[in-house]
């Protein structure tokens, strides 16, 4: 791994390191949203649960029965795949919602290890619950809360200190700003938390972990999610032949070099939108419709980077007030949006969208070897902080014995990829669930046999608070 990779991301460890202390990560907890909870390509699935850095983390620090609440195949919601049609390449949900995997490990007595949950805000950290009950109900509008916290009592802050683990990370804070990039309109108290409002949830749940629990705890910062391919994949201009270089046109005129589309907006274009003669690109989400956005100007990019800036800050912040150390995924993933990602065996990591290696078919959520390389930067950050001795992750295992999230896909042909409005309302509905969406025509799909899951008619409550 690049010198250089590694020092950004240890940056907030030598500002805020305490005394050498050995490491307890027997009873380990982890809290966060989607990208702890191993959400990959638009699903919660058990390959890649257990396969998240967490889970990656336990197992190389030899932690025993690190429960996590998995999925089967095709998972919650269905997971993403890519399929190839003319003229470009499509990505679409492997099977209706309907056709979700159900919970295999949901009878466990107490609460999970992974406790984050997919689509939770700092809000939803500290204030929401989740009933397994709804589920066996068909209620899906809370589906990933009712999945893993199941007892409609405790939140998953409340479940971590249940626990009384030993050693914690907290990587929360990303959904507080995502919403601003999925719907491409930031909006203040609607897709961004505002400041002043993360400000004071992050330090109470912070300071919540500190006086109730003697662990060890870890924060992760906020990466800028407009560096991330579901921002950066699809170009803001069309090559005409004949013609050369047209800007598309969106709904306040055309877009300039520095514009962004987000990813779904590649299938609006494939079917005419933004070219010469078509109907203008959307650009905002819009209230009445509640259709999305799919274009964000440089001013809004500007909004969102600085409110990310100030998540991060405020972070900072607190970790310095408790003396706790800071993973930096924002520099390491910028480190790796600039080229100076890691290189293993030769084989280069980068932010390129599905000839990466590090993200999912949706763009945002890092896949199992993305998850892979977060495990590893903690590893460096716990041995250093705490003077662990946690053996690395094995990325030649990683990358050469495991399944590569896109074999076979040539450059030309990821460059001309494109997510389904079906996929795009699927990630919605999950990260984005107090929008409101319009259904989307689904494409007909031939479902896949599921794995075994639990019966959900023999689901207790789990009862995890003392």
């Amino acid at each position: 791994m690049k010198k250089t990779f590694v020092a950004l991301c240890l940056v907030a460890f030598f500002a805020a390191a305490p005394a050498m202390a050995q490491v307890d990560l027997s009873r380990y907890v982890a809290l966060g949203d989607s990208a702890t909870a191993g959400f990959v390509s638009g699903s919660l699935m058990d390959f890649y649960q257990e396969r998240s850095f967490p889970a990656v983390l336990a197992e190389q620090a030899g932690v025993s029965g690190f429960e996590l609440p998995t999925v089967s195949e095709p998972g919650i919601t269905p997971i993403l795949e890519l399929v190839h049609l003319v003229p470009s390449p499509v990505i679409v949900p492997v099977a209706p919602l309907e056709g979700s995997g159900l919970p295999t490990n949901a009878l466990l007595p107490g609460s999970y290890n992974n406790l984050a949950v997919p689509g939770s805000t700092l809000f939803d950290m500290l204030f929401t619950t989740g009933d397994i009950y709804n589920l066996l109900a068909g209620n899906f509008d809370n589906v990933m809360h009712d999945l893993i916290l199941r007892n409609g009592i405790n939140t998953a802050l409340e479940q971590s200190i249940g626990l009384q683990p030993t050693f914690m990370t907290v990587w929360i804070g990303n959904n507080d700003i995502l919403a601003a990039a999925l719907t491409a309109t930031p909006i203040e108290g609607v897709t961004m938390t505002p400041v002043e409002s993360f400000a004071m949830l992050y330090n109470n749940a912070v300071g919540a972990l500190m006086t109730n629990t003697t662990a060890d705890i870890v924060l992760i910062n906020v990466p800028d999610v407009t560096t991330f391919p579901f921002t950066t994949s699809v170009q803001p201009w069309v090559d005409i032949p004949g013609v050369g270089i047209v800007p598309l046109m969106g709904t306040k005129g055309p877009l300039s070099p520095d514009s962004l589309v987000t990813l779904p907006g590649g299938s609006l274009i494939a079917m005419g939108y933004g070219l010469p003669g078509g109907p203008p690109l959307p650009e905002d989400l819009n209230f009445i419709t509640q259709e999305p956005g799919y274009v964000l100007r440089p001013d809004e990019v500007a909004i969102i980077k600085e409110r990310t800036d100030a998540f991060n800050q405020i972070i900072d912040d607190v970790a310095a007030t408790y003396g706790l150390p800071v993973l930096d995924m924002n520099s390491a993933f910028a480190a790796i949006v600039a080229g100076d990602g890691p290189n293993f065996g030769g084989v280069e990591l980068t932010a390129d969208f599905l000839i990466g290696g590090i993200f999912s078919y949706d763009g945002i959520h890092p896949q199992h070897i993305g998850q892979a390389l977060v495990a590893g930067l903690l590893i460096d950050l716990i041995n250093a902080q705490y003077g662990a001795d946690i053996p690395q992750v094995n990325m030649a295992e990683v990358l050469f014995e495991g399944d590569w999230q896109t074999p076979g896909i040539s450059p030309a042909a990821a460059k001309k990829a494109v997510m389904s409005t079906e996929a795009h309302e699927q990630l919605l509905k999950i990260l984005v669930p107090e929008i409101k969406r319009t259904p989307t025509v689904r494409r007909p799909d031939v479902r896949r046999p599921k794995r075994p899951g639990t019966d959900l008619r023999r689901i207790p409550k789990p009862d995890v608070m003392p």
